[in-house]
């Protein structure tokens, strides 16, 4: 699915951002991205030197799941919202293409762009090895209460910013979230990857369990992708700090509880108490488990789901299903 674009395509889509006085002086892809074309640049605009991400989305026609339509405007979205909450530390958005048809030329960026500032810092997954223990709770607690900041932040409406009815622009969370996993039951049956359980049981017993759906009234921004390997850390005055976090496209209005999913990726989040010091005070109570065991189910379904229009090798990504897999089983036994 990803396509890497020419150094042309490139200088093209900046010229596009910035203006045609800046040049592109160098160009490095990052590694790590599945589905869209990461690249650190180092720009000339005639006044310094700067560095700025550029993030290319795949082309018109590729495989989607339906979530996944507009995907770049929800990320850029989120991190314009997110940016008002004091301390949490997103990139800014230099500029964003939408438009196919404003990049000129013979050989056209065929894909939508987002132009960020670049945060400093290494992801927590690649530096994990080498972090103890006291400084792992710190950044834990840290994690917490950043995260607490974002759900303070208010939508209008549940669901996708940029999804059709029923997945978006609903007017209670429970009509919300049982259309984003009607959508992701529909795209099962359209991929037909492998999967341990039929997703339409996983859709009816979310919609039996629905009252505690209804428990939820103001949508608040949630990222729901926060495991590791989307926050950056970086060392300052002595200690590692969070320094960035990053890949805000898997975000939606609803129920703040389904962060506590990839923050806990496949596990339990009430095995991490760290964590949870930083983002509340109270336990979670017997309900709000089975809310979040919801969210769970909803996010292993997309994990099993997602690697057969992406045209991933199933054997290599093998290990990653298995564990979407076990996850689901655990989250559905909550459930029942």
């Amino acid at each position: 699915m990803r396509r890497t674009p020419t150094d042309e395509q490139i200088a093209r889509a900046i010229a596009h951002a910035r203006g045609p006085d800046t040049r592109v002086l160098g160009s490095r892809e990052l590694e790590g991205g599945t589905f869209n074309s990461v690249h650190l640049l180092t720009l000339d605009r005639g006044a310094g030197r700067e560095s700025a991400v550029l993030k290319v989305g795949p082309p018109a026609g590729t495989p989607l799941m339906t979530y996944e339509h507009a995907l770049m405007r929800t990320e850029a979205e989120f991190y314009r919202r997110a940016s008002a909450v004091p301390g949490l530390p997103v990139p800014g958005v230099v500029a964003t293409g939408f438009d196919r048809s404003a990049l000129d030329g013979d050989d056209p960026l065929d894909g939508d762009y987002l132009l960020m500032t670049h945060l400093e810092g290494e992801p927590w997954e690649r530096l994990r090895p080498g972090i103890g223990a006291e400084d792992r709770a710190r950044l834990r607690t840290d994690l917490g209460r950043l995260v607490r900041g974002l759900h303070r932040v208010r939508g209008s409406s549940f669901g996708y910013p940029y999804a059709h009815p029923p997945a978006g622009a609903a007017a209670s969370w429970r009509t919300a979230f049982e259309g984003m996993l009607a959508d992701v039951c529909a795209d099962a049956r359209r991929f037909r990857p492998p999967l341990p359980v039929d997703p339409d049981e996983v859709l009816a017993l979310v919609r039996a369990r629905g009252r505690l759906l209804d428990r939820v009234t103001t949508p608040s921004l949630v990222h729901f992708d926060l495991w590791e390997g989307n926050i950056l850390l970086a060392e300052r005055d002595g200690r590692l700090e969070i320094t960035g976090i990053l890949d805000g496209e898997r975000s939606f209005w609803g129920d703040p509880l389904a962060d506590l999913v990839s923050t806990a990726l496949f596990d339990d989040i009430t095995r991490d108490p760290d964590f949870l010091a930083g983002y509340r005070s109270a336990p979670l109570t017997p309900d709000e488990r089975r809310r979040i065991a919801m969210y769970r189910a909803y996010l292993a379904l997309i994990v099993m789901i997602e690697g057969v229009p992406r045209g991933h090798d199933p054997q290599a990504r093998a290990p990653l299903t298995a564990l979407a897999a076990t996850d689901l089983r655990a989250a559905l036994d909550l459930l029942r």
